[in-house]
């Protein structure tokens, strides 16, 4: 939720960098134009002049690119006077030495406005910027707004982290009625109650400053995110009336209840680390939608609030480590287990993953698929190759035994058309007459007894044992 800071030292180095680099550049003009009728310091702020003008008109095409004029970082000090740049919707001056915001308004078209990392002390000649959607003043030296926002009726994202703002009143935000992200972080403010006048706020980072006692944000009725960490913050008020708030940090502030902040139906993300909290019985009430719930470092003790907070029964991750919950590592490791056991909807405890979150086993799910469908192509391919080496050895076979029939008919053309032999039955009168081989048979007509016999005494007389 709370926005990470660019770096304040990689800034400045990069502007002195850039002082370098500039000042290298004159001395070496200076040098190669000096006439005896000026002096050094005339030629050198003359070169300086021209340098910087040379610049401006000569290579703003080179650091043009689509819409956007890129000037980040070019060691620039003023902002000359800009011809129109038809198209060009985002102008950037980030990460320079500009002390003063002026000669802008030939481009009115412009959406997108960078100026942070510079030493602008105030803000002002922004009125023709009537398109201006986004403004990005981070890490100057602007210690009021004063009128230099009114006009900016389009703006929807400004950021003023990182400077030197005492105090911010609401008539310096009535102009900006679209306005949905504001980040006035990392300031010197103790009071934020002019943004109650921004109607359409949805994100408010004002982390790090001296908010201290109530703060009233009961007219932000569209807020979604809210920062309010490190502060001496000891009461919220209004928040039970915003029904779009789904994330708030509150860290490192004075809170010693959640009572102020009331019934929070749509809130999903809670930070309350670093305060003095004692109890959390009443948050599966007031945050009946919590997922993400962080109370380290209070003085909650959970041997007997643990039962209470296993009613949130859709935190999937805890941070409770800082509070009065055991002595020693075992009783510490007791403890987490229990609260394991208790809550076994919870993904993350402390930091130590439990169980693995729906898109990991979604992920897994999905490698798992992968890796069945890789190996069903790899049984499929060893199928076909199986099925190829079937079809060779079939080719083969039917090769094999075209060869041998060849060689069979070969053979049975090569066989003698008589036989060498002459058969034991030879045809007379049309029929077979046998030729017996043991002497004559006798012929009969009789009855089928009579020729029994007959055969019975023929084979007694050519067929006796021996």
């Amino acid at each position: 939720m709370a926005k990470s800071e660019i770096g304040a030292a990689s800034a400045v180095g990069c502007q002195a960098r850039m002082k370098r680099l500039h000042s290298t550049q004159v001395a070496t003009s200076a040098c190669s134009r000096t006439k005896p009728s000026v002096s050094v310091k005339d030629v050198t702020t003359s070169n300086k002049d021209t340098l910087k003008d040379q610049f401006l008109v000569e290579h703003m095409n080179d650091c043009r690119s689509g819409n956007m004029v890129d000037l980040h970082g070019k060691g620039i000090t003023k902002i000359q006077k800009l011809e129109r740049l038809p198209g060009v919707k985002i102008l950037d001056f980030s990460c320079n030495s500009i002390e003063e915001i002026e000669n802008l308004e030939n481009n009115c078209e412009i959406t997108e406005l960078k100026l942070y990392g510079n030493n602008i002390r105030q803000i002002k000649n922004l009125d023709r910027l009537q398109e201006l959607q986004i403004l990005q003043l981070q890490y100057n030296r602007i210690t009021s707004l004063r009128k230099g926002l009114l006009k900016l009726r389009k703006l929807q994202r400004l950021r003023l982290d990182n400077n030197l703002l005492i105090c911010v009143e609401s008539r310096e935000f009535s102009g900006l009625s679209q306005l949905t992200s504001l980040d006035i972080s990392h300031n010197q403010l103790t009071d934020i109650t002019a943004v109650n006048g921004l109607p359409c706020l949805e994100e408010l980072l004002a982390s790090h400053n001296k908010l201290c006692g109530v703060v009233d944000l009961s007219r932000c009725n569209k807020l979604q995110e809210l920062d309010l960490s490190n502060n001496r913050i000891s009461e919220v008020q209004g928040l039970s009336l915003l029904e779009t708030l789904t994330a708030v940090d509150l860290s490192g502030n004075c809170l010693c209840s959640t009572e102020c902040l009331g019934s929070l139906c749509s809130l999903q993300e809670l930070n309350l680390a670093d305060n003095q909290l004692k109890s959390v019985c009443s948050f599966s009430e007031q945050f009946p939608n919590l997922d993400v719930l962080n109370v380290a470092n209070n003085c909650i003790d959970f041997r007997e609030e643990l039962k209470s907070l296993t009613q949130c029964c859709h935190l999937v991750e805890l941070h409770l480590a800082g509070n009065i919950t055991a002595t020693s590592e075992e009783e510490q490791t007791r403890h987490l287990v229990e609260i394991s056991l208790l809550m076994p909807q919870l993904e993350s405890l402390d930091g130590v993953i439990l169980n693995p979150s729906n898109n990991e086993r979604q992920d897994s799910a999905v490698i798992q698929k992968t890796a069945l469908a890789r190996a069903a192509l790899e049984s499929t391919h060893k199928i076909a190759s199986c099925l190829m080496d079937f079809e060779s050895q079939m080719e083969d076979l039917q090769q094999s035994l075209a060869e041998r029939f060849i060689q069979v008919k070969n053979l049975v053309e090569s066989l003698p058309k008589q036989l060498p032999w002459r058969p034991l039955y030879t045809t007379v009168s049309g029929r077979l007459a046998p030729m017996p081989c043991y002497g004559s048979r006798p012929q009969t007509r009789c009855s089928s007894r009579s020729r029994i016999e007959e055969a019975r005494s023929f084979a007694t007389q050519h067929f006796r044992k021996k």
